[in-house]
């Protein structure tokens, strides 16, 4: 691809053609479940556009269940590809498609060096940050909405400058925001079969990469009862590094099966889709349950929902309690600042519980 002229690293504006889009979100699975909204509102503009998305090695499956035509490129940024010959690398592989384009929600100067050494002549991201510096087109980063919506920004702002792609076909110059919709097949529905409960029953996900999101264990032990009590099957999930944690609680309990450490993302997303009900800290499982159709009740202790963040679709509740001292953090901690961990602490169990079934009251009267 030919090196970007002035006018369009100045974001120049005007008419463009469009020959295909990257999109380059290389943080957590959490992020990248969210930005399945951004490729289905992609493909639904330009179904027959070449499309690709770069993602962490763990983020694979998640990619792919985006969409089945979705080209998935894997950037192992902490491991095989760290440094700036593993960023060159990358940013080859992409300079080789036929993209020209690249949106960028991962707010990262690692992920607008790529778009840049990948020679894409339109790259557009956020205005906060260093590196916005290196997109043609800074969009402004809107605070207190949803990231899907944040991301369908992104999109919005490119597509009032889009006359026609490569094929000549004309378009309008509008696009319709989506939520994720993750496509599970008859094999990742199998990959479930020996964790899966009996229906109904509800999946539970202790686990968060922050100790300050997770919920008490004892909470934990008194929901999985009550639950069980009034009919409901356990399902303990979560990664490899919660499979501890579930076994601890299922082996207290006595109440559940565990899934955690046991299924890979389509696995795990097969399960969800599976699922009465999902209870969650604020961890990439709400989301996944979103993508899947499974309502969710999301637990929130040092995060709020207003960073946009929070589970969405039919059903799904956030649950947290007032504090002045809450949010504290952007994306938790290792320990409390004020040393109590009242927010998590103080969510009851009773509190969770009224939730979980008035979710399931209003989901099972659709």
């Amino acid at each position: 691809m030919a090196s970007p002229s002035v006018e369009e690293q100045a974001g120049g504006g005007g008419d463009m053609t469009l020959a295909g889009i990257a999109i380059i979100q290389t943080a957590f699975p959490g992020d990248v479940i969210l930005t399945g909204g951004l490729v289905r509102s992609v493909r639904e503009r330009w179904p027959e556009l070449p499309l690709v998305i770069v993602v962490r090695p763990d983020c694979r499956d998640l990619a792919s269940m985006m969409d089945r035509d979705l080209m998935v490129i894997t950037y192992d940024k902490r491991g095989s590809e760290k440094g700036t010959a593993g960023l060159r690398h990358v940013a080859g592989q992409l300079a080789e498609g036929p993209w020209d384009t690249a949106l960028i929600p991962h707010r990262s100067l690692r992920s607008a060096l790529l778009a840049r050494l990948a020679r894409f002549k339109s790259r557009v991201g956020f205005n906060i940050g260093i590196q916005q510096f290196l997109h043609t087109e800074a969009v402004t980063y809107r605070r207190g909405i949803h990231e899907v919506e944040r991301n369908f920004d992104l999109l919005s702002s490119l597509t009032g400058k889009v006359i026609h792609t490569m094929d000549d076909e004309i378009h309008p110059s509008t696009a319709a925001l989506q939520a994720p919709l993750f496509h599970i097949t008859d094999e990742d529905l199998g990959e479930t079969e020996s964790v899966a409960a009996s229906p109904p029953f509800a999946a539970l996900a202790p686990g968060s990469v922050w100790p300050t999101k997770r919920w008490p264990a004892l909470h934990w032990i008194t929901l999985a009862q009550w639950l069980a009590e009034a009919g409901l099957s356990i399902v303990w999930t979560g990664g490899p590094d919660e499979r501890d944690l579930c076994q601890q609680l299922a082996s207290t309990t006595d109440v559940g099966v565990v899934a955690a450490g046991e299924l890979s993302w389509k696995g795990t997303a097969a399960l969800l889709k599976q699922a009465h009900v999902l209870v969650a800290n604020d961890s990439a499982q709400v989301h996944l349950a979103g993508a899947v159709g499974c309502p969710a009740v999301a637990l929130f202790g040092p995060t709020v929902p207003a960073f946009g963040f929070g589970p969405f679709g039919k059903g799904c509740r956030s649950i947290g309690i007032k504090l002045g001292c809450r949010p504290c953090r952007l994306h938790g901690s290792r320990h409390c600042p004020e040393g109590h961990f009242r927010c998590m602490r103080n969510l009851k169990p009773a509190t969770v519980l009224r939730s979980v079934v008035d979710t399931v009251r209003e989901t099972s009267e659709v």
